[in-house]
């Protein structure tokens, strides 16, 4: 049987539904007992719109880059099999690619391409499926991260803010600069985002227009995708 027949199979579709429902569900309801919280914390209903709005602008970029990719992945491997799998967000489809590519070098096949054949596509939903595991493992130790942040931070909220940034510095620093050191299009594509993100935030201050920075990232990532491509081929 071909693999693209299994990929899209109808049960494939209606589990990653499930997933997409429960994703949605789990986001509203998290929202929902965020501004609750905030709200009993003392923060008025403007601010806490605010922030979510800004949020929400924020995410936008990050968004399109996932989308990007994920049309990719879709092509690849099936669109049922791909909507099953980043419908809700399991992991990154950036990753999830990377996966599937190294489970067909693996079985000597190619993917995307017509080598790749059902023995690739098993251990590909294999590979993904473990490595999915990862969350389970994260989420089992969840409640015990409280009290590990009140160790390291000694209940100094200062300091977590810096913690907190810094590691999203570093994390974010290293994914860059693997890319960008490859040069071609990816350097393109990550020297135009740093160009334009720090103009972006300049250009606000000029103008005197502050919420032009919330729409800095996904603006410089959108555009830094472009360049990436007219460069890269």
């Amino acid at each position: 049987m071909d693999w693209k027949q299994i990929a899209n199979e109808p049960w494939i579709w209606i589990a990653g539904l499930y997933t997409c429902v429960v994703g949605f569900y789990m986001s509203f309801y998290f929202l929902r007992k965020a501004r609750s919280f905030m709200h009993q914390q003392g923060w008025t209903p403007q601010q806490t719109a605010k922030m979510v709005r800004g949020a929400a602008i924020t995410s936008i970029g990050p968004i399109l880059a996932n989308i990007f990719v994920m049309v990719a992945l879709a092509i690849a491997i099936s669109p049922g099999f791909a909507f099953q799998r980043e419908g809700v967000g399991v992991g990154s489809v950036f990753t999830e690619l990377a996966q599937v590519s190294n489970a067909a070098v693996a079985v000597g096949e190619k993917f995307g391409d017509p080598s790749f054949t059902l023995k690739g596509f098993v251990l590909a939903v294999l590979i993904v499926n473990i490595a999915g595991w990862g969350w389970n493992v994260e989420g089992i130790f969840t409640r015990y991260l409280g009290k590990f942040r009140q160790k390291v931070t000694g209940g100094d909220e200062k300091l977590l803010a810096v913690i907190a940034a810094c590691g999203m510095i570093a994390v974010f620093s290293y994914y860059t600069v693997g890319n960008a050191i490859k040069g071609g299009g990816l350097l393109a594509a990550t020297l135009a985002s740093v160009v334009l993100s720090m103009f972006l935030f300049k250009l606000a201050d000029w103008i005197k227009k502050p919420g032009l920075k919330e729409w800095a990232l996904g603006i410089s990532m959108f555009l830094g995708m472009f360049v990436g491509k007219i460069v890269g081929g």
